[in-house]
């Protein structure tokens, strides 16, 4: 079992006094042959340590998205994180965990969430029952904690198989991919993100690549470029060659290229299609919302894209990912 260097399971005892202190927990990925995405995230809310703030998104085949957000401790425990209708548990640390939803949903078209805040209505019921199963090497970032202020000092991902279902109303989707899953603690504040790129990708010949990449606004500076190359489940830092990052909301349906390079050679990935898309908001200090507040003025309001995205390998070889993107923009603040 590999080494895990943040504990997996929720904090306990008493809660740093930490302005903006945070503990998230987040599953990130897409089946392919399910034509299916999903990011499913847990968070301490900042109001009231004690509860979670769960935000559920769940991208269709048909380019609508199930959508919902809650916050609430009803299936919270010492074995994991949980919200009212959301529950992860901690099976085995660093190997298996579960990741379980059973609520209403709002289901909506995903290019509405683009220019607005999904609203309320009527709810349709969503089930979602998935495992986590990994021997894989745990990625460690805690090295980038103190460089800015939106990505906690603590912050671990690790790839891992994920089997079960997902149901939506009548809609039945079995999953059998490979995602990726994160643990992070520490403070967190949005105010000075200008865009963030987190990447994952996997291809039909065992490579897998991780990849956290993130500008400051007050600077216009990359603070720091991340990333992993995973062979099997062996885990080999890289360098990201990067030479676009997405700064309109518009165009994130770009195609982008960029280039790994690690101990065994360079990997040059491009995107070949973007089958499913969800938006998003993030607000400061630290809370997210689902859909995209509207835009005031001359401004447009950052954009958090999440999509399930084609991905070709050097020239050749196939696979499929994730690409979780914010798109420069107004950040909300909040009270």
């Amino acid at each position: 079992m590999p080494n895990v260097p943040v504990n997996d399971y929720p904090w306990e005892g008493p809660f740093p006094d930490t302005p903006n202190w945070s503990e998230n927990f987040l599953l990130a990925g897409q089946d392919p042959k399910a034509g299916v995405g999903f990011w499913m995230h847990c968070g301490r809310w900042r109001k009231d340590l004690d509860m979670f703030r769960e935000t559920v998104v769940v991208r269709l085949p048909d380019g609508t998205v199930a959508a919902s957000r809650a916050i609430g401790n009803a299936n919270s425990a010492k074995d994991g994180p949980g919200g009212p209708h959301y529950a992860i548990r901690i099976v085995e640390p660093g190997a298996r965990l579960t990741y379980r939803y059973n609520g209403g949903i709002r289901r909506v078209p995903s290019a509405g969430m683009k220019t607005a805040l999904v609203p309320e209505g009527p709810r349709t019921p969503m089930k979602i029952d998935l495992a986590f199963a990994s021997d894989a090497d745990v990625w460690d970032l805690h090295k980038v904690g103190g460089s800015q202020d939106f990505l906690p000092a603590g912050h671990i991902e690790q790839i891992g198989r994920v089997t079960g279902i997902i149901r939506v109303g009548d809609d039945a989707y079995d999953i059998d991919t490979i995602a990726n899953r994160d643990h992070s603690l520490g403070p967190r504040d949005n105010k000075d993100l200008m865009n963030h790129q987190w990447h994952q990708g996997y291809f039909e010949n065992g490579i897998s690549f991780l990849l956290f990449d993130a500008m400051t606004r007050s600077d216009g500076k990359v603070v720091f470029s991340e990333a992993a190359v995973y062979e099997g489940d062996r885990l080999y830092e890289a360098e990201l060659e990067l030479p676009w990052r997405c700064d309109d909301a518009a165009r994130d349906h770009d195609p982008v290229r960029f280039k790994l390079h690690y101990a065994n050679g360079t990997l040059d990935i491009e995107t070949t299609e973007y089958q499913t898309d969800s938006y998003l908001s993030l607000t400061s200090p630290n809370d997210q919302y689902v859909g995209v507040y509207p835009t005031e003025g001359d401004t447009p309001t950052l954009v958090l894209a999440e999509q399930s995205v084609g991905l070709m390998l050097n020239g050749s070889v196939p696979g499929y990912g994730c690409f979780e993107r914010t798109i420069n923009g107004h950040v909300e603040p909040e009270a």
